[in-house]
């Protein structure tokens, strides 16, 4: 036998203390009193009775000493060792991604993995429980808890976060978490396939409940929208992943009033697409295409487009140095090379990067001058100066070395100098130019080199109110002003979303949908669409892999709790004890 809670021996100064009120009680004689001049006397305190004698026919000491001694014993937590099945702690993997919204009945699939998570966590109460959902970054919420009050309370607060759910990176956590003592891991999704778990662990069992029943869904797989000379055209493509015709209507609406501009009926056959165009819409900034149709996943009926200045290829002058085409493909643009003529055909379409002065006064759309071709480099010494602009809010550029600069342009702004001289300048138009060679500098020997370019190509672009499109929580710096205020961001009927201290720490929102972006004042907007993955709704079997832990045969050291068993015989002795008092007396 043993004893689980050996802390609590201090309450042995409590039968002490019972027995020293003992030792020195005194002891009073029952006397009768002819009259009462002798009252006080007779009543006074006669003598102190000998410290053993005092325990001698007295049944209330021994009950009560025998009534604490036993209260002590079951506050020690006694309890008999046994052989049990060593426990392996539960894990629930939540997918919470956008395809979770979709509904089987009245319910989405989300709110039915709810459930058979409640009804899990109640049959295996007071066991470990860990909780992850999915995404980038799988999160825990709860790990390894055993107050079942706490693990439901998890449970309901589960929501959609729309990301994608990147399920192998979510199996591959678990199992790092998990290899040591084993678990048994349970996966709520719509469908995952046995082909994931091609590499057993030993000690982990999985089971995977996926949405067994087809769903009926007709999704916006793309749209897209160009600015006109007369307005703006779009074209929504539609695809029916259902096994069955289906008929409905797509609607084009403003997003900045909220205003309908269009609608169309379309009709489009089983396991088909189709395309749908509208021409004549008025000038938009950002627009949105709702679809209405009978089907169970209303979360790919809506999609969101920023008409603007998005062009995301980059045409690089070949008689640039190699290093610069490498900077802009670091930072994930689509870029070629090309020739003056070339660059001239797709100056309004393309970011153009050149040393060709002559393009400072050609086109609508401002580009990224390095160095000049209509001058000579002057040698200079100093280091880099540079002002308070958002153009240097990535990466600071102080420590890059310059050997030569070209004479500055005049009536440009100098956003940065070398011993005075202008280094970077912009133009009225919203050019920027650099006035020197990249071979003229170690400027590729810093990590500012690829920055500088990434921010640069968001000044180039920043002629608009566009921020860009992102995907739900995506983590993306955004060029911004630099101010001490950080940024804000709203909805379109302006509640707010969140807080962010500078550009480098922004992560979007995610719900899908256009947001405003507010920056010093000044409002800008992005969009938060849903991933091409999350366009649509898959279904299979639920199955289980591994041995079910109940077979287990791993043996540990259990204990068999006895405490309890002596509960009734205190409450006797207590029993015992009134009717001891009550016979006596109190005078006695």
């Amino acid at each position: 036998m043993g004893f689980d809670q050996l802390s609590n021996m201090w309450t042995v100064i409590f039968p002490l203390a019972v027995l020293l009120y003992y030792f020195f009680r005194k002891k009073y004689v029952t006397t009768t009193i002819s009259s009462t001049l002798f009252w006080e006397r007779s009543m006074r305190e006669t003598k102190v009775s000998p410290y053993l004698k005092n325990l001698q026919r007295n049944a209330l000491f021994y009950l009560q000493m025998a009534a604490l001694l036993l209260l002590l014993f079951i506050l020690l937590g006694p309890f008999l060792p046994k052989d049990t099945i060593a426990d392996k702690h539960t894990v629930f993997v939540v997918d919470t991604s956008g395809s979770m919204a979709a509904n089987e009945g009245e319910l989405s699939l989300l709110e039915r993995n709810k459930e058979k998570m409640r009804a899990l966590a109640g049959e295996r109460a007071g066991d470990a429980i860990t909780i992850i959902t999915t995404g980038k970054e799988p999160t825990i919420l709860v790990r390894k808890e055993t107050d079942e009050r706490a693990v439901l309370a998890a449970i309901d607060k589960l929501d959609l976060n729309y990301e994608h759910e990147h399920m192998v990176r979510a199996l591959d956590f678990v199992r790092s978490i998990a290899i040591q003592e084993g678990a048994d891991v349970h996966i709520f999704t719509d469908f995952l396939d046995r082909s994931v778990f091609m590499e057993s662990v030993d000690g982990i069992t999985w089971t995977v409940h996926n949405n067994e029943k087809p769903l009926t869904n007709i999704a916006i797989e793309k749209v897209g929208a160009i600015p006109t000379k007369d307005g703006t055209e779009a074209i929504v493509k539609l695809k029916n992943q259902s096994s069955a015709k289906q008929q409905g209507k797509v609607f084009i609406k403003n997003e900045l009033t909220g205003a309908a501009l269009a609608e169309q009926e379309f009709s489009i056959d089983e396991q088909a697409d189709t395309l749908l165009s509208f021409k004549d819409l008025p000038s938009l900034s950002a627009m949105s295409a709702v679809l209405h149709v009978e089907d169970d996943y209303i979360g790919d009926n809506e999609a969101f487009v920023l008409i603007g200045n998005e062009s995301s290829e980059v045409i690089v002058d070949n008689q640039l140095h190699e290093l610069v085409k490498k900077a802009f493909e670091a930072i994930g643009l689509t870029v070629t090379t090309g020739s003056i003529n070339e660059m001239t055909m797709a100056m309004d379409q393309a970011i153009l990067v050149t040393n060709e002065t002559s393009f400072l006064d050609k086109g609508s759309e401002p580009i990224l001058l390095i160095g000049r071709n209509d001058t000579a480099a002057e040698p200079v010494a100093g280091i880099v100066d540079t002002v308070d602009d958002s153009l240097f809010a990535i990466a600071s550029i102080d420590d890059v070395y310059v050997s030569a600069l070209y004479p500055p342009f005049e009536g440009f702004t100098t956003l940065a100098s070398v011993d005075g001289q202008p280094f970077i300048q912009r133009s009225p138009r919203g050019d920027i130019i650099i006035l020197t060679d990249i071979g003229l500098t170690d400027w590729p020997l810093h990590p500012s080199f690829p920055l500088f370019f990434w921010s640069s190509t968001e000044m180039l672009r920043a002629g608009s109110d566009i921020v860009g499109i992102f995907t739900p929580n995506e983590r993306k710096a955004v060029l911004t002003s630099g101010g001490s205020e950080g940024i804000e961001i709203f909805t379109m009927d302006d509640k707010y979303v969140a807080t962010y201290a500078d550009g480098g720490s922004f992560v979007a929102p995610s719900k899908p949908g256009i947001y405003k972006l507010v920056d010093q004042g000044v409002e800008k907007y992005l969009s938060v669409q849903l991933e091409p993955a999350e366009k649509s709704i898959a279904h299979g079997s639920s199955f289980h892999l591994g041995a079910p832990q109940a077979d287990s045969t791993d043996k540990e050291e259990g204990k068999n709790m006895i405490g309890w068993l002596f509960l009734l015989p205190v409450l006797l002795l207590l029993l015992l004890e009134w009717e001891v008092q009550r016979r006596r007396g109190y005078p006695n």
